[in-house]
C-alpha cells in the first residue's frame, strides 16, 4: 500500500489544471489520485475515491471552490484543502478563513517552489497563506476588531441596500414607514462612516456584512 499522500485537483479550466498537475506530479510524495472539471465532478470522485488533500480553484463555474470547501469540510473533515484563487478581496478571503481550511494560494503563485512548500507545511499540520493572502488575513482580523455594531433591523437594511432596493421597496417589504427606512440608512451612514452609497456597499463589504453571490 501507497504511503504517499493522496491529491484530488480541481479546477474548470483545463489548462490550469494541467498545469498545477505537471507541477505535483514532480514531488515525490504525493500521488494524484483524481482531477476534475467542476466541483460536482469533485464531489462524486470523493464518494468512491480516499482523498488526503484537495486542490480546488476558488472562482469556478457551477459549485465555486468556497462552497464546495465548506461542503468537503462538512462531509470530510479528515481532507486538507489548498484553495488557490485568482483574486485577493477580503470578502473571498473572509469566506475561506471561517471554513478553516489549511492553505490559501494565489494563482499567480502556483509555481513548483510554492506548491511543494504548501504540501509540506499541510502535512505538518502547518497552515500556509500566500505572502498576500497573509497582508489581506491581518486587515480582515484587523478590520474585525473594528467592526461597528449594527442592529439586526441595520443589517437587513444595509443588505437591501448592496442588492440596490429603494428605499419603497425596503419599506413595503419589511412593513415599516419610509421616514424609518430613511433613520436607518442616516445611522447606517454614521457608523460606517461614509457618505454615500457606494460607500455603504465598499464597506458593507469589508466587515463582511454582504457578499456577492
Amino acid at each position: 500500500m501507497s504511503n504517499k499522500t493522496k491529491l484530488l485537483i480541481v479546477d474548470d479550466h483545463s489548462v490550469t489544471l494541467a498545469g498545477i498537475k505537471s507541477i505535483v506530479e514532480k514531488i515525490d510524495f504525493v500521488e494524484i489520485v483524481g482531477a476534475a472539471g467542476s466541483g460536482r465532478e469533485a464531489l462524486k470522485i470523493l464518494e468512491k475515491t480516499q482523498v488526503d488533500v484537495l486542490i480546488t480553484d476558488v472562482e469556478m463555474d457551477d459549485i465555486g471552490g468556497v462552497e464546495l470547501s465548506g461542503i468537503v469540510k462538512s462531509k470530510y473533515p479528515q481532507i486538507k484543502i489548498i484553495a488557490i484563487t485568482l483574486h485577493s478581496e477580503s470578502w473571498i478571503i473572509s469566506k475561506l478563513l471561517k471554513l478553516d481550511i489549511e492553505a490559501i494560494v494565489l494563482k499567480s503563485n502556483t509555481d513548483n517552489v510554492e506548491l511543494l512548500k504548501v504540501l509540506q507545511n499541510i502535512q505538518s499540520g502547518i497552515k500556509y497563506y500566500s505572502p498576500e493572502i497573509m497582508d489581506v488575513f491581518f486587515k480582515v482580523k484587523n478590520s474585525s476588531h473594528n467592526m461597528p455594531h449594527l442592529t439586526h433591523r441595520e443589517r437587513e437594511i444595509l443588505i437591501m441596500i448592496c442588492n440596490e432596493c429603494t428605499s419603497n421597496e425596503i419599506s413595503k417589504s419589511l412593513s415599516i414607514a419610509n421616514s424609518t427606512v430613511e433613520t436607518h440608512r442616516r445611522n447606517l451612514f454614521v457608523k460606517l462612516k461614509v457618505k454615500s452609497q457606494s460607500g455603504l456597499v465598499r464597506e458593507a463589504i469589508r466587515h463582511g456584512f454582504y457578499t456577492f453571490e
